[in-house]
């Protein structure tokens, strides 16, 4: 059977009953029997107005044009349907698009807040801690304040202590070059051996005050140089 014939038979058999309707819409897709062969007085809206002279009157129609008829019928919603489709898979996508970006935006919001309040924290840190410091030598009890976040001479390291700086040249308000040039003449060995008068200082503190004069010394020909 040519597939002309076969689309005819299918079509008519939907037309005769409800159960055939339903069959045939399943395998098309869509609804074959809605182009009515007639004009009731009530006419669907998927039919041909009656009145519109363009439009071919389906009585007038043998079975081949109007199965012929269906079929374009059938192809202008296929075509509909594609290119509906084709819309609202463009929509989907934009929409995917818009609410990555916002999705990707929010992260980034999120990290960034994140990021500020890590930084914030870690300034108050070293507020903190460079208060300390300075409290510490202001108190001139003889005790050496040293300069890393603990405050412990044991913790002296290379890293340490300039990471101590680092901190405090970043909590705002205060010139790193500044105090490294005061912080020179702090733990000069010879200054802090006159500091420390008859009591004097033992060998082994004054190898980590040499330690940590030359650490200073060197982040402030550091800083000098790029100014």
């Amino acid at each position: 059977m040519d597939p002309d014939t076969a689309f005819r038979e299918s079509l008519f058999d939907a037309l005769a009953d409800n159960e055939g309707a339903a069959f045939w819409e399943g395998v098309y897709g869509q609804p074959i029997h809605i182009y009515s062969p007639y004009h009731p007085a009530s006419s669907s809206p998927n039919d041909d107005t009656p009145n519109d002279p363009d439009n071919p009157k389906l009585e007038r129609m043998d079975d081949e044009e109007y199965a012929a008829y269906v079929r374009g019928k059938m192809w202008c919603k296929s075509h509909e349907y594609v290119l509906e489709e084709r819309r609202r898979r463009t929509e989907e996508r934009k929409w995917k698009k818009a609410k990555d970006e916002e999705g990707r935006k929010w992260q980034a919001g999120v990290e960034e807040a994140l990021r500020r309040g890590e930084e914030r924290r870690k300034k108050n840190r070293w507020k903190v801690a460079w208060e300390g410091y300075l409290a510490g030598w202001e108190e001139r009890t003889g005790k050496i304040c040293w300069p890393v976040e603990s405050g412990k001479m044991e913790d002296v390291r290379n890293g340490e202590v300039e990471k101590f700086f680092t901190g405090v040249g970043a909590i705002g308000g205060v010139d790193l070059g500044d105090v490294l040039k005061k912080e020179r003449v702090r733990w000069h060995p010879d200054k802090m051996q006159q500091r420390a008068g008859e009591v004097g200082i033992d060998a082994g503190t004054m190898k980590v005050v040499t330690a940590v004069f030359q650490i200073v010394d060197r982040l402030w020909s550091e800083i000098r140089k790029r100014a």
